[in-house]
């Protein structure tokens, strides 16, 4: 199968999808399955997406680069006339960090429209890049966040005061609803990690947990222990010989006092007292 295409026969065989990869004859221009790249993995352009609907779309970058990269693009664009095309920052990239992109580009345009003697122009802008917003938010069926709604409503320099002035009590109101839903998301997949349906929990938390699982003691990070070298750890900790730079099989001690840092792993002490108390 052939492999090496020139820049416009190559867009042509990804917009055709009948082969898994392509490239030009100096890899600056290239596809792998879905999505289509400029001078490395760095830069992707497009990637084909379908959303829970079942609905295909081209997720496409409105970013630019060189000159080089720009032709690609503008490649890229002919050959893929067939698809639904949706913009973002970056296709390969999460909704939140898209959303990141364009929020940080609306602030821009915003700080911008408070100097500007045209306004319009900056006003316009900032409706372009809602509607860019707003089309890939209902693509995905995903909520805008607040404050990127906030910024994307922008109509005149007054709003722009408002927000600026909203700006910190939107980011604080943000910041704990996202504990809460962490929160939530951690004694989820911690139930279920003590019943021993999962191996690992991937929810964030500041400190991990033990269990025991036949003959061995198994962290939330999916380590597993031997209970004996478990019974050594805690009697160490109980008598106060745990010492910084120890290896606990392949991980080395890095902290000890009220909290306990092994590898990558952390744990109170006080817990670590009080789980090892129930294997003697």
């Amino acid at each position: 199968m052939k492999k090496v295409f020139n820049n416009s026969e190559l867009a042509h065989k990804f917009a055709e999808q009948t082969q898994y990869e392509g490239r030009n004859s100096n890899g600056s221009f290239f596809f792998d399955t879905f999505t289509i790249y400029s001078y490395g993995r760095h830069f992707p352009i497009a990637k084909i997406v379908t959303n829970k609907r079942g609905v295909e779309a081209l997720l496409f970058t409105f970013r630019t680069y060189s000159n080089t990269t720009s032709k690609q693009i503008s490649i890229t664009k002919s050959a893929t006339r067939q698809y639904k095309r949706i913009y973002c920052y970056n296709p390969e990239m999460s909704h939140s960090d898209n959303f990141k992109a364009w929020l940080n580009l609306a602030e821009i345009q915003a700080e911008k429209l408070q100097k500007a003697k045209k306004p319009e122009i900056y006003i316009n802008e900032l409706g372009y890049l809602s509607n860019q917003v707003t089309e890939y938010a209902e693509f995905y069926d995903i909520e805008i966040p607040d404050i990127l709604k906030m910024v994307l409503s922008i109509k005149d320099k007054k709003e722009n005061l408002e927000y600026m002035a909203k700006k910190a009590e939107i980011i604080k109101a943000n910041q704990a609803k996202k504990r809460k839903e962490d929160k939530r998301e951690f004694k989820e997949q911690i139930t279920k990690w003590f019943n021993c349906e999962t191996q690992r929990v991937y929810a964030k938390y500041k400190f991990d947990f033990l269990r025991v699982n036949n003959d061995r003691v198994e962290t939330t990070q999916a380590v597993q222990i031997p209970i004996e070298i478990a019974k050594r750890l805690h009697n160490k900790i109980k008598t106060n010989n745990l010492k910084v730079g120890e290896q606990i099989l392949n991980y080395k001690v890095d902290q000890v006092d009220n909290v306990i840092k092994i590898g990558c792993h952390a744990f109170t002490r006080k817990y670590l007292l009080h789980f090892g108390s129930k294997l003697a």
